[in-house]
């Protein structure tokens, strides 16, 4: 029941009031403040919505009150026309959160609809449209979001969420992007005038709040922050790239420390995003349970910045085959092939050096002059010799190390606390927010026939052919995700056997569209796992340089956890929530290129309560 719209004709009255007050806005707000002229330039939004309260969210601010702290009001109503407010309050700002307001509004009904706004002197703010969560439900919707890059394109998947009937949004992270001008964007929107601000890569207070600036400024953004409630949680480049729990591929020791660059990008995210501020403005949990009734538990995950072990790159930290040297001889070492021989050798006079393979014949045969291998260039090696990868040691040294941890041992605990209360209180189902994938994805065999390598500016015939590798190994595609930490996804789903009813993992990143029937290593079905393509961001079509159904296919063959996929779209995913289902629905818009685009309608499925699969 609390996904029906309100009476047909008002909604959409409301819906398209929003859209063109923002549109206005933004096309007026960068003028504006050129001329000094305050004013709402950012728009309202809402977020982390419980069954008796809701945060509210805007910005006011014009270059001639930047040193000053101001007041203002605010106002709730159930009606659009704000005949009758039933709250109303005050508010200060100013540069110290950079000129944004956020009210926690409490003393709400529950599964209840209501608009809000703001005002300063004389300036009224748009008006927003919130709404609280069910203590009762049936039924609720959601729609689930990621990956939004202003340089890659317009932000047209928002503009179509704005005017659905949903009861929140889930934006699993990467809602901006940190790289500077020229590094990750498309030439096309950038003619269009989707360009950066700042244009360097941000890395100060500064820089993370003009990036948000930019990003908010945006009509379709502002329209469906308007229009729904968000439930928010970050992923990486809201920092930067590949963030871990000590630091970031793209951070590097010239841009200082990583610590005061990650404390920086946190608060920015606290004063720009309708999200309650707790001590994770510091830098610590953002991860929190929103209750949907006795229907679910949605428990929100941090899997980049609170816990996680560093990732692993193939190209830098997988190993080497190596073969053991006999160093009693320092001028002339000798190579030891035969194991047993090794027992009559000093351990002290024993080395093992990583040396190139003959795979002419049918078995890989190791060079065994060192002097002749010191003088090889590792990338120009003679036709038919490669350097093999060291697979098993990768596997039970690194890759599969037990205390190897993705949320760490606190978030781990906390985890299963959730599961179990939530369990305990009777919901059918525990809905995990979360940003990597969890599924098994392996590694694509795709032909040479089929792969245009002049298509990609991100691999080359070298790493294809590493890639293949690798998938006749059976090692995963993705490190970045769940993959890269199997023993801490083992625990994850060790919690969910024993104390969640029906888990569904939620996930963003990828820029693709997924699903997954998630087995431990048992081989039992313990979750399904949803996957939500990107709102402007690339996926694999810019990738793998390959027609979308090769792609498709040989991820499919070489992951039998798979159940479905979308290799080239932007959209969203629409989650419908019932005692005795789940339905997932995915949505592509047919362009991010032109601000006029369609929408197309994609798979269905759904997964029945106490079946762990989707069908």
């Amino acid at each position: 029941m609390f996904n029906k719209p309100v009476s047909g004709p008002n909604r959409r009255h409301i819906l398209t009031g929003i859209g063109a007050t923002t549109a206005l806005l933004a096309t007026a707000g960068t003028a504006a403040r050129a001329a000094t002229k305050a004013g709402f330039h950012h728009g309202v939004a809402s977020g982390d919505p419980l069954q008796d309260a809701v945060i509210i969210w805007t910005r006011y601010y014009s270059e001639d009150i930047a040193n000053k702290n101001i007041s203002g009001t605010w106002q709730i109503s159930e009606t659009p026309s704000f005949e009758s407010v039933i709250k109303e309050g005050s508010f200060k700002t100013g540069p110290s959160r950079d000129f944004t307001v956020k009210v926690d509004v409490k003393g709400l009904k529950s599964g209840t609809q209501y608009y809000y706004r703001f005002s300063v002197g004389n300036a009224v703010s748009p008006t927003g449209s919130t709404k609280t969560l069910p203590a009762d439900a049936k039924e609720a919707k959601l729609a689930v979001v990621s990956c939004s890059n202003y340089p890659q394109g317009y932000f047209n998947v928002y503009r179509k969420v704005a005017a659905r009937p949903f009861d929140a949004v889930l934006h699993l992270g990467d809602y901006i992007y940190e790289y500077g001008d020229g590094t990750y964007d498309n030439p096309e929107a950038k003619e269009k005038g989707r360009t950066v601000k700042p244009k360097t890569e941000i890395i100060s207070l500064d820089d993370y709040r003009t990036r948000y600036a930019l990003y908010r400024s945006d009509d379709d953004l502002q329209a469906v922050h308007a229009a729904h409630p968000f439930i928010c949680v970050w992923d990486d480049h809201e920092v930067a790239n590949d963030t871990w729990k000590d630091g970031a591929q793209n951070h590097n020791e010239g841009e200082g420390p990583f610590a005061a660059r990650r404390k920086a990008a946190m608060k920015a995210y606290y004063e720009w995003m309708p999200i309650r501020e707790t001590t994770a403005m510091n830098g610590d949990a953002i991860y929190r349970t929103f209750e949907f009734g006795d229907l679910a538990s949605l428990i929100m995950l941090d899997t980049r910045n609170i816990g996680r072990d560093r990732g692993y790159d193939y190209q830098k930290d997988l190993p080497y085959r190596s073969i053991p040297f006999n160093f009693s001889d320092q001028a002339n070492p000798v190579a030891v092939l035969d194991p047993a021989a090794l027992k009559n050798i000093p351990a002290a006079a024993i080395k093992f050096i990583p040396v190139p393979f003959d795979l002419r014949g049918k078995q890989p045969v190791p060079m065994t002059n060192l002097a002749e291998i010191q003088k090889l260039d590792p990338k120009k090696l003679p036709k038919g010799f490669s350097y093999l990868p060291d697979v098993e040691k990768f596997n039970k040294e690194m890759l599969r190390y037990e205390e190897r941890t993705l949320l760490g041992s606190t978030q781990e605990n906390w985890l299963s606390e959730e599961l179990q209360k939530s369990k305990a209180a009777g919901k059918p189902w525990q809905i995990l927010g979360q940003q990597v994938l969890a599924g098994k994805l392996g590694m694509p065999s795709i032909a040479d026939e089929h792969i245009d390598i002049g298509k990609s500016k991100y691999v080359s015939k070298e790493v294809i052919a590493f890639m293949r590798m690798l998938g006749q190994m059976g090692m995963p595609l993705n490190l970045d995700a769940w993959d890269g930490y199997p023993a801490a996804r083992e625990r994850a789903f060790k919690a969910i056997k024993e104390h969640a009813n029906n888990a569904v993992f939620l996930a963003g990143d990828t820029h693709n569209a997924w699903a997954f029937n998630l087995t431990d290593q048992a081989g039992d079905n313990v979750a399904v796992e949803l996957g939500t393509p990107s709102v402007s961001s690339p996926g694999l079509e810019s990738y793998l340089p390959a027609p979308t159904n090769i792609v498709e296919k040989a991820l499919m063959d070489a992951s039998p956890e798979l159940v479905h996929m979308n290799g080239k779209d932007r959209g969203w995913l629409e989650l419908t929530i019932r005692p005795e289902e789940i339905s997932a629905e995915w949505f592509y818009v047919s362009s991010v290129l032109e601000k006029e685009c369609s929408v197309e309608t994609g798979k269905k499925l759904v997964s029945k309560a106490g079946k762990h699969t989707l069908t």
